[in-house]
C-alpha cells in the first residue's frame, strides 16, 4: 500500500468510527454521510480491483440503514489496512445505566503479576458486571491510572472499588485475618475443580501472570487451589476469560442458596 492510499484509508475509516459514535445516539446525519461517500468514491478509478471495490461501499450508505447495516461495510476497510482490533475499539453500550448497580457479591479478585492491560481492563468489566466487592492489584499488574487499561476497562475501573497492594505475601495474610476463603485459579495436578460448592465465607480468587501463574510460595498462602476442567489438548485459558468464568461460577452457586 502507497503512501497515498494508506493515508486516505485512514481518514475514511476515522470517519466511519466517528459516524458509528455519533449515529448511536443521533442517527445517520446526511452531511456526514455524504462527504464520506465522497471520499469513497474517490476510489473508483483506482488500478488495484481491491481499492475499486471501496469505492462501492458508497452507494450502500444511506440516513436510515440501520447499525448492523452500516458496521459491515466498515469490515471492509479495516481488513484492507489490516486492524486488529480489540473490542474495546468498536464495542459501544447504548443501554448501559438503564437499571440499578447490582448488589455487590462477597467475592474480591486478586491479581498478581499480570502483564497485560488489556487483560486487567477485560477482568475489571467482569467485576463489574457480577457485582465483584473489590480488587486487588500486585506486583507490576497495570493500574487504572494507565490509560491502555482505563479505555480497555470502558469506565468499569470508576465503578469497581480497587487497590493497589504490591506484596502479595503481604495481602494474603491480612485476608485470612480477615476470614476470607483464598482460592487460587491454578493449573496444579492438586488442583480440586472449580465447580466445587464454594465455602458460605468471603471468597478471594488470586489469578497469576498470563505465562507464569502463581508462584509455590503464594500457593501456600492460599486455602486451597481450583482449576477449570477443559476438554481440549491446551491445559489453560486466557487470564480475563478464567475471571469470568470463575465469576459465573461464583454468583451461580451464590444465587441457588
Amino acid at each position: 500500500m502507497n503512501p497515498k492510499d494508506l493515508k486516505d484509508l485512514n481518514h475514511i475509516h476515522r470517519q466511519m468510527l466517528e459516524l458509528e459514535k455519533q449515529a448511536t445516539t443521533q442517527g445517520f446525519h446526511p452531511e456526514a454521510l455524504s462527504k464520506l461517500q465522497k471520499d469513497l468514491e474517490a476510489f473508483t478509478t483506482h488500478k488495484d480491483l481491491e481499492y475499486r471495490r471501496i469505492s462501492e461501499i458508497a452507494s450502500h450508505l444511506h440516513p436510515e440503514m440501520s447499525m448492523k447495516h452500516y458496521v459491515s461495510w466498515i469490515i471492509p476497510i479495516e481488513r484492507l489496512l489490516r486492524k486488529e482490533l480489540r473490542d474495546d475499539e468498536f464495542l459501544v453500550f447504548s443501554q448501559d445505566g438503564s437499571q440499578k448497580s447490582l448488589e455487590k457479591i462477597p467475592l474480591v479478585f486478586v491479581l498478581h503479576n499480570l502483564r497485560s492491560a488489556f487483560n486487567v481492563g477485560s477482568i475489571f468489566r467482569t467485576a463489574e458486571c457480577f457485582g465483584v466487592s473489590q480488587i486487588y492489584l500486585c506486583g507490576y499488574t497495570p493500574l487504572p491510572t494507565q490509560n491502555r487499561l482505563a479505555k480497555t476497562a470502558m469506565g468499569t475501573d470508576t465503578l469497581v472499588k480497587w487497590v493497589e497492594a504490591p506484596k502479595i505475601t503481604d495481602l494474603l495474610p491480612l485476608l485470612h485475618r480477615d476470614h476470607y476463603n483464598i482460592i487460587a485459579l491454578e493449573t496444579t495436578s492438586h488442583a480440586t475443580a472449580l465447580k466445587k460448592d464454594f465455602p458460605n465465607s468471603p471468597t478471594a480468587l488470586v489469578l497469576g501472570n498470563e505465562r507464569f501463574g502463581l508462584d509455590s510460595e503464594i500457593l501456600e498462602l492460599c486455602t486451597e487451589v481450583r482449576k477449570i476442567q477443559l476438554r481440549g489438548q491446551k491445559n489453560s485459558l486466557n487470564v480475563g476469560v478464567a475471571a469470568a468464568i470463575a465469576a459465573y461460577e461464583f454468583s451461580r452457586q451464590l444465587g441457588s442458596q
